[in-house]
Formats: C-alpha cells, sequence, structure tokens
C-alpha cells in the first residue's frame, strides 16, 4: 500500500479523533463525555468522508448533534428517552441510506446501542455499553483502511476498561459495603 499526502491527512484526522476520545471515556462528568465524544466523532466524519466510507461518515455526523442534545438533557436532568429511540431510528434509516456492504450493519447496531448509553447519567453504565460499540468500530474501521480508527478502537478499549477498574468498580465496592451486599471477591 502507497500512501499519498491525500492519506496521510486522513490518517492524521483521525490520530486527532484518536487523541479526543481517549479523553472524553476519563472524564467524570457526563457532559464532558459528551463534548469529548462530539469532538472526536466529527474528527472520524471528516476522516471517513476522505476514506470513502460514508456510512461512518453519516453516523458519526448524527452522532455529533444526539451528544450535545444529550449532554444538555441530561444536565438539565430531563428524559432522554424518547430522543434516543428517535435517534436510534434515524441512525437506522441514514445507514440504509449509506448502505455499501454487510459490514455497514456493525456500525448501524452501535450507533442505536450507543444513543441509548449516552442517554444515561450514569457515566459507569455509558462506559460498559460503550464496549461492544468499540468492538463494532473497530471491525468497520479495519475494513474502511483507517489505521487511526483501528489504534483509537483500541485505544479506547484499553481507556474503558481503565476507567472501569479506577472509577466504575470502587464506587461499586463502596456501594455494596454501604448496602451490605455480599461481594464475594
Amino acid at each position: 500500500m502507497t500512501l499519498n499526502w491525500y492519506d496521510l491527512i486522513a490518517q492524521a484526522i483521525g490520530f486527532i479523533g484518536v487523541a479526543l476520545n481517549i479523553v472524553a471515556f476519563q472524564c467524570k462528568k457526563h457532559k464532558n463525555v459528551m463534548i469529548f465524544k462530539s469532538s472526536n466523532e466529527l474528527a472520524f466524519a471528516a476522516q471517513y468522508i476522505m476514506l470513502g466510507a460514508y456510512t461512518g461518515a453519516a453516523l458519526n455526523g448524527v452522532s455529533i448533534v444526539r451528544n450535545l442534545l444529550f449532554a444538555r438533557l441530561v444536565e438539565k436532568k430531563k428524559p432522554t428517552l424518547v430522543y434516543q429511540i428517535v435517534f436510534a431510528l434515524f441512525f437506522v434509516v441514514v445507514g440504509i441510506f449509506t448502505w455499501k456492504g454487510p459490514l455497514d450493519a456493525l456500525v448501524i447496531l452501535a450507533k442505536p446501542l450507543s444513543t441509548f448509553s449516552y442517554g444515561l447519567s450514569d457515566t459507569a453504565k455509558v462506559r460498559l455499553l460503550s464496549l461492544p460499540v468499540s468492538v463494532s468500530w473497530l471491525v468497520y474501521n479495519y475494513t474502511a483502511g483507517s489505521v487511526a480508527g483501528i489504534i483509537c478502537e483500541a485505544f479506547t478499549l484499553v481507556s474503558l476498561i481503565t476507567a472501569i477498574i479506577r472509577i466504575d468498580l470502587p464506587k461499586y465496592r463502596e456501594k455494596n459495603r454501604e448496602t451490605g451486599e455480599h461481594n464475594p471477591d
């Protein structure tokens, strides 16, 4: 594979997205997770356009609006369920219109799952539900030729697992101690 300047710029844009994604899941506040995820998805939407991966680009574009809306709704303690359903359906419709092949189904299904997770105020649940989403994007990035995307999802998986261990498990253990529930480990 020979890389030209166009390819290098496309991959560089993706690496900007990588940095933004790593930061996103280390945030403790829902709003900050959503802001960094929106920035990440903007970078990858641009990269996917350059790579001709239009389903990924379109879905990431819609995700930016979803993320920012959810950040605002969760911050104001407003319900997100109606928007979760609307965005989930919209992702499927957009995915159908940009369909290039069966592997697009991975991200078409991943986006509704991330939509339901990002509509939650509990960042522990956001991180947990983000694991299968990340695996789906890892495969999609491989097929799209996004080196940055592959690395991003590898880092995302490490970042998610790190945050779950660093932030979520201590909270879970503390909650169990407070409620007196038995924890076998």
